[in-house]
């Protein structure tokens, strides 16, 4: 790890937090257990595996009696448990047999409530509207794309380079259909309600557009984009090779700037804790997010974080940042973006975190 920036590094804890859990067969486990039954391969999810390489050991220890462990763990990801209610039963009976708290890991896109009556729920999409209070936001699982070499530190030029390589043209008529669908009814409940925050709940592809089409043609700014029709992390929607894929969305990032960031049918991005491990300052469009670690990380000395109610304002709002700062102060927002992922968001760090944040809640 390298030098600290200003976040305090957490020490490691005197005992390990004992757990009671049970593994359903062909369920893929969540990595906080993989130390303790070895490392799942998961070959849909495109470049993840490199997420856990660290995992090496143990964050919890394992009791088969409820009656001795701390808390309770579902030992699989919320989502691949909607299709076992019995499981998920099984555990609420637990928790009020035991007077315990059963622990709850949600890596996706949905914010659906948790039919559990006593739980801490770590979930990567949360609106900070709807939150609730046993809810704590998570990083998606993102790989470390410095990738053992050194940090790459940009000098500030005379404007600034917006980067952005992904997914932001409709793939077919189909999904742009849907797409417009989708909004059109986020947008009636919105007026219907009179909140206009829960326009954030629109698809993350329309944001993506909408900032990329304000951002072209500024005398102001430079922009670095890379457009593609698919999603290009997953093996049944990327279109081309693999490798040269990853190779152009690394490039992308150290070419620029600021990395453009926005949500996808979620509200949380794979890129901007990617951008973060480069060194790459995020622009981040602010969609009601709910960032993990906030008590701990000052997100805005490292990020330029943009409403999304402002997108049409983008190019102003990055000029005004962009004169407004000093080279030294651009060298430390990068340093303290590549800090921030070591100590807390990468997964090693934050799966070491929740176990603290765990342990420090409060036993019924």
């Amino acid at each position: 790890m390298g030098a600290s920036y200003g976040f305090p590094v957490a020490s490691p804890s005197d005992s390990m937090l004992t757990v009671y859990t049970r593994r359903l067969p062909d369920t893929p486990l969540i990595p906080l257990l993989y130390p303790n039954f070895g490392k799942e391969q998961r070959d849909a999810l495109l470049f993840m595996n490199n997420a856990f390489r660290d995992l090496k050991d143990p964050f919890v220890q394992i009791t088969d009696d409820p009656m001795k462990a701390d808390y309770l763990l579902l030992a699989h990801n919320f989502s691949t448990l909607r299709k076992h209610p019995n499981y998920v039963a099984e555990f609420e009976a637990l928790s009020r047999k035991h007077n315990k708290q059963v622990v709850v890991f949600w890596h996706g896109d949905r914010d659906d409530p948790v039919a559990l009556s006593h739980a801490i729920i770590f979930r990567t999409s949360l609106y900070g509207r709807s939150a609730l209070r046993n809810e704590i936001a998570m990083p998606a699982y993102s790989e470390d794309l410095l990738q053992d070499t050194t940090l790459e530190i940009r000098k500030k030029g005379e404007k600034p380079v917006i980067g952005f390589c992904g997914w932001a043209e409709y793939r077919s008529l189909k999904n742009r259909l849907g797409t417009y669908a989708q909004n059109a009814a986020v947008d009636a409940r919105a007026l219907l309600s009179g909140n206009p925050l829960l326009r954030a709940r629109r698809k993350g592809l329309s944001f993506r557009r909408q900032a990329i089409a304000a951002l072209q043609g500024h005398d102001t700014i430079s922009t670095n984009f890379i457009i593609r029709s698919s999603y290009s992390g997953h093996k049944h929607t990327i279109t081309i090779d693999p490798e040269t894929a990853r190779h152009e969305y690394r490039n992308n990032m150290l070419q620029s700037d600021l990395a453009l960031c926005v949500k996808g049918d979620g509200n949380f991005s794979y890129r901007f804790y990617e951008a973060l491990s480069l060194g790459r300052i995020p622009l981040l469009i602010d969609t009601d997010c709910v960032l993990p670690c906030a008590d701990r990380i000052d997100y805005d000395s490292f990020i330029v974080r943009v409403p999304f109610g402002d997108i049409a304002q983008l190019p102003k709002r990055v000029e005004e940042w962009w004169d407004g700062l000093e080279a030294d102060q651009f060298m430390n927002m990068q340093k303290k973006a590549r800090e921030a992922y070591e100590q807390y968001l990468s997964v090693l760090a934050f799966l070491r975190h929740a176990v603290d944040s765990i342990r420090q809640t409060p036993r019924t």
